[in-house]
């Protein structure tokens, strides 16, 4: 596990309960389908257990994917009182749970489908994976019998602390879909969207402050890791703060010893974007990542009739700050 990440998870285990629930690791949706989820996570369970995950409702057999590259650190060789499951691990050593893999013949309800309805081919101890590929199937094994076929979800840090996956899973990556309520509700700050671990900079660049130098007008984000992210205009300001009220003026020298790390970009789901070269219109989700909205029918469903005056041009200088991801082929 790298040093950056054991600090991070160690000042997320030491914070308090609501920091705490606020964990974001940037993965892929682990239910390849049409799925729905809530809160769940601590709520009461029978023989005084809590719910240490998120359970991701789906039809049966809807397959079931990698969310992180990395290894199948431990799975059931047999369907166990809890069903079948899968625990992978990534190369941060965070890992996710997959519980109550499919146990029925397809089509039925009979309980005898046995490990290649559960669990993919290829899928065993050791194994590396890939992002997006594919684990298994949704279910109701073991003690999902008697509720209807989901996918019980967890996340634990490095150590084994359970933490709540519902803010990683409103922002996960899902191809296809995009939902700009989910990812502005999950991507809060900007040390989220960058993914941004506790580091150690100079004292002016305290993390979550707002910056300017004497001389120059320019403002600055300072991430988790100690450096500065400067705002490359006013609007990409404004996706992230209402006014300048935040901001403190420091001397150009205190501006000078703080590391520059790079551009901030716009605030996932709050606008659409185009490159100005480029007629394509894109919907912005987590960490600059660009998804091309195809027809004005689905930039409607996703920001409103009046959509195209949320569209905001992107110089060509600042088009190095995205990556063009999946486009959107629906808004839920």
């Amino acid at each position: 596990m790298t040093t950056r990440l054991l600090v991070a998870s160690l000042a997320l285990f030491l914070a308090a309960p609501s920091a705490r629930a606020e964990l974001v690791l940037p993965i892929r949706f682990p239910v390849d389908g049409p799925a729905t989820f809530t809160d769940t996570f601590n709520d009461g369970r029978s023989g005084g257990r809590s719910h240490e995950g998120i359970d991701i409702m789906a039809d049966k057999m809807v397959p079931v994917v990698a969310a992180v590259d990395g290894r199948v650190r431990w799975m059931t060789e047999e369907e166990a009182s809890y069903g079948w499951m899968v625990v992978l691990e990534d190369n941060d050593d965070y890992q996710y749970h997959y519980i109550h893999l499919n146990n029925d013949t397809p089509g039925t309800d009979d309980g005898q489908g046995g490990r290649q309805h559960a669990i993919a081919y290829g899928i065993e101890r050791g194994a590396y994976v890939s992002k997006g590929q594919l684990i298994g199937w949704v279910g109701d094994s073991g003690n999902a019998e008697s509720t209807p076929p989901h996918l019980h979800f967890e996340i634990h840090l490095p150590g084994g602390i359970a933490v709540n996956p519902y803010w990683t899973l409103l922002a996960a990556e899902r191809p296809g879909a995009f939902r700009p309520a989910d990812v502005r509700e999950a991507v809060t700050t900007i040390d989220i969207d960058k993914s941004l671990a506790a580091g150690t900079g100079p004292a002016p660049c305290v993390a979550g402050s707002l910056i300017r130098s004497v001389s120059n007008p320019a403002v600055y984000y300072c991430g988790a890791d100690g450096k500065r992210y400067v705002f490359p205009n006013q609007r990409v300001y404004d996706s992230w703060y209402p006014d300048f009220s935040g901001v403190v003026t420091i001397s150009d020298e205190a501006m000078a010893s703080a590391m520059l790390g790079g551009n901030v970009t716009y605030k996932p789901g709050v606008r659409m974007v185009k490159i100005t070269t480029d007629p394509k219109v894109y919907a912005v989700g987590r960490g600059g990542v660009l998804r091309h909205v195809a027809t004005p029918e689905l930039a409607a469903q996703m920001y409103g009739a009046s959509w195209a005056k949320q569209v905001h041009d992107v110089p060509d200088e600042f088009f190095i700050n995205y990556r063009i991801g999946d486009p959107v082929t629906t808004a839920g």
